[in-house]
């Protein structure tokens, strides 16, 4: 039985004897038989004899984290195989099958070390062109998204898929396509995609001019061009957006254009890593790291509340050194003999911060408002300052990145805030060719002691935290975000205040649904202009936000310089996006018995009418108890194979009334596509992908139609079964600390 308490006591300044910190270092980052001394031994001893003792008093104090890849990397060598990088960028596959599977061997190898990796397709020749083989014409460069999904899936870690980014080019025929994909192939919703957007196709939405996709094809002397409306693909890709949050946008030529290494023509972007915060040449890696912004502020909550500028360049001196370091002590565990010459070359690292709304909090700013605007761009102006100053530093000790070359650095947009910085740039270069990249730290910000991810807003000012999978007694418990808990403790306010009050006795405290999207975008742009790589970022929008105002906002992150950007709709169409974990422990395997019809005492139900190639009129009815389970499913119709729909049904009943997840039936049944079905939509017609989508769909229905809403549209945490969080490109779990990226 739960039990329902109340936290009465003010969070540890140790961030180490936090619950939950302790249960994530125990799940995620110890080593077998490791207590946390020897956590905190064995992740300082890879450092230098000069920084390790730096380094140390960050890490106890909670003021600066590696990634969880360099966290549970650390030390490893000699016990097992493990990347010290988050995630990798791939080469664009040329347009023959050597090189697509070649691609995809690399990315399976780096997936077996722990990393994501991001791909783009765009050199992939477009559907129904020619191909010299059995075939006669490609398939489409959107097709290879299956080969890819398929290797994440096989090749994971811990049980589970590997974090990947696919991009493809707005120029590219398949763009249609590849916008759509995520409605139609449910096999690639754990799999991250992105459009890469030029300048040239959004002037053109705004100027309400059509656009020319095209592909030319050397092998068969190919000129393939296509027009398009682009409003009305604008709008297709906002409601699309509306509905699945998927793709997301890079503005590619500001991300070409807006970074230290823009000056370089060898250095070429095409794609971004999974979480869409590191954008990297071929073979290159983030090696990231989090600055933890509310232990920047002294005298928080008071009137005399400050940023400790002091404070917070000596900790950006040593995250910078400390990820360079890393650099080093990973070198030999890479992935790829490729990957080490990227690191030769150009050294990248990937400097972010985390508690950005905490920090707020402690100045008594309102997340969103001019105020904060002001102080974040200040902020993150110093923090890019310090950090090429640093750099610098190293590279008059220890050497420049392979490739520096001062006439090339000085091109740098970023180089030129900074002219009092070119005299020393110029005689000792750069040690890194990639500084400041922000990820979503959703498990990271939780390990520190409940803080706000990356940039994002604090998402609810208070959450009910269970101890389900985390411990054997079961409990839940009431548990503020870190800077509001400490803000009621230095006014003497009871920890049970309710959250409406809080926002009425602080009108700067604010919650996600709070910030205005408009707010939001341009606080990304304003701390954009000082992060050389990028931000990962998503806008949490109401269930009732409108196709218009994701128009308006993704046209305004471009407009304001903003790197790339997505956005998630409480409650909308996109389903489970996590593969389940393994569970600790095993179905007993025939022992499970169905509850009885009888048992039930009142049955509600709801008919659906569907169509499929076989079947016009599908009428397909989902009984439901008095509480609201799915229990039962029955068809009506004409046509089709009665006997194998029967069957169909009873079953689905059967596992209904046996417990299994509405989820995996759903999921089971989206499984076999039929052909005929496929044919039907192709020629516009409105069919479901087979029968058993067509009662998957039903179901699915009537399942969203009771169940209780959760903060991203009924997304729950594959390992304790709470309601996920959207940060940046990646979920989290506020509960259990669980993240679909590894950061």
């Amino acid at each position: 039985m739960s039990n329902t308490e109340t936290a009465n006591v003010a969070p540890s300044e140790k961030w180490y004897e936090n619950f939950l910190s302790q249960t994530l270092l125990d799940k995620k980052y110890f080593h077998e038989g490791e207590d946390f001394d020897g956590f905190v031994d064995r992740v300082t001893g890879i450092f230098s004899p000069e920084l390790a003792p730096k380094f140390r008093q960050c890490l106890l104090k909670g003021e600066f984290f590696p990634a969880g890849r360099s966290l549970y990397g650390a030390g490893s060598k000699g016990k097992f195989r493990a990347s010290m990088s988050n995630c990798y960028i791939l080469p664009c596959p040329e347009d023959n099958i050597e090189s697509i599977f070649d691609v995809n061997k690399k990315m399976a190898r780096i997936f077996s070390y722990g990393g994501g990796c991001g791909v783009n397709i765009s050199r992939l020749r477009p559907k129904d062109s020619k191909v010299n083989n059995s075939a006669r014409t490609s398939s489409g460069a959107v097709s290879f998204l299956t080969l890819f999904n398929a290797t994440g899936s096989v090749i994971g870690v811990h049980g589970r898929r590997a974090a990947e980014m696919v991009a493809l080019s707005c120029e590219h025929p398949d763009i249609e396509e590849f916008l759509k994909i995520k409605q139609t192939d449910h096999k690639l919703e754990a799999m991250n995609i992105s459009m890469l957007l030029t300048s040239k196709f959004m002037d053109a939405i705004k100027e309400d001019k059509p656009f020319e996709l095209h592909f030319d094809v050397p092998e068969s002397n190919e000129r393939i061009r296509k027009t398009i409306d682009t409003r009305k693909f604008y709008r297709e890709f906002c409601q699309t957006q509306w509905d699945y949050g998927d793709p997301g946008s890079i503005f590619i030529d500001r991300v070409r254009g807006y970074n230290l290494l823009s000056g370089y023509p060898e250095y070429v972007i095409d794609v971004s890593n999974p979480c869409a915060e590191f954008y990297g040449n071929a073979y290159n890696s983030c090696n990231l790291g989090s600055i933890n912004l509310y232990h920047m502020v002294e005298d928080k909550f008071s009137p005399h509340a400050a940023i400790n500028y002091a404070k917070l360049n000596q900790t950006v001196d040593t995250a910078i050194r400390s990820l360079d370091e890393i650099l080093d002590y990973g070198y030999d565990m890479q992935p790829l003999d490729e990957n080490r010459r990227c690191i030769d070359d150009w050294r990248s690292i990937g400097l972010g911060i985390m508690g950005l709304a905490d920090m707020f909090v402690a100045l008594g700013l309102r997340y969103g408002s001019p105020e904060s605007r002001k102080t974040a761009g200040d902020l993150m102006k110093s923090i890019l300052k310090q950090a090429l100053i640093t750099s610098c530093d190293l590279a008059r000790t220890k050497g420049p990145f392979g490739r520096f070359d001062w006439n090339k650095t000085s091109k740098s947009p970023l180089v030129q805030l900074f002219p009092e910085l070119h005299d020393r740039i110029k005689k000792y270069g750069l040690r890194n060719g990639t500084l400041l990249s922000i990820a979503p730290t959703g498990s990271l910000s939780l390990l520190a002691g409940g803080f706000s991810g990356g940039v994002e807003p604090i998402y609810q000012i208070s959450m009910q935290r269970t101890t389900h999978s985390l411990e054997k007694e079961h409990k839940s418990f009431r548990v503020f975000a870190r800077s509001i808990q400490d803000l009621l403790t230095y006014h003497g306010l009871p920890l049970d205040t309710p959250d409406a009050e809080v926002k009425v006795r602080f009108p700067f405290v604010i919650e996600s649904h709070d910030v205005l999207p408009a707010d939001r975008v341009e606080l990304q742009s304003v701390l954009q202009t000082y992060v050389d790589n990028a931000i990962s970022s998503t806008v949490n929008l109401k269930e009732s936000a409108t196709v218009e105002e994701i128009e308006q906002i993704y046209m305004m992150a471009y407009e304001k310089g903003c790197k790339g950007l997505t956005v998630f709709r409480d409650n909308c169409k996109r389903g489970s996006i996590l593969d389940a974990t393994e569970k600790d422990d095993p179905i007993i395997l025939d022992s499970v018995s169905p509850s009885k019809r009888h048992d039930i005492r009142r049955i509600d139900g709801s008919t659906y009418r569907q169509s499929s190639a076989c079947i016009k009129n599908f009428y397909i009815t989902v009984n439901k108890t008095e509480a609201g389970q799915i229990f039962e499913v029955f068809t009506n119709f004409s046509g089709g194979c009665t006997a194998n729909v029967d069957t169909m049904t009873r079953l689905i009943s059967l596992l209904l009334r046996c417990g299994v997840k509405v989820e995996t039936i759903i999921s089971e049944l989206r499984e076999a596509k039929c052909r005929g079905c496929q044919e039907l939509r192709k020629q516009g017609q409105d069919v479901s992908l087979s029968c058993g989508n067509a009662i998957a769909d039903a179901i699915e229905a009537a399942y969203h139609g009771t169940t209780k809403k959760s903060p991203v549209g009924g997304l729950s945490c594959p390992e304790c079964g709470s309601p996920l969080v959207s940060e940046g490109r990646c979920f989290s779990c506020p509960n259990c600390g669980f993240s679909k990226c590894s950061n």
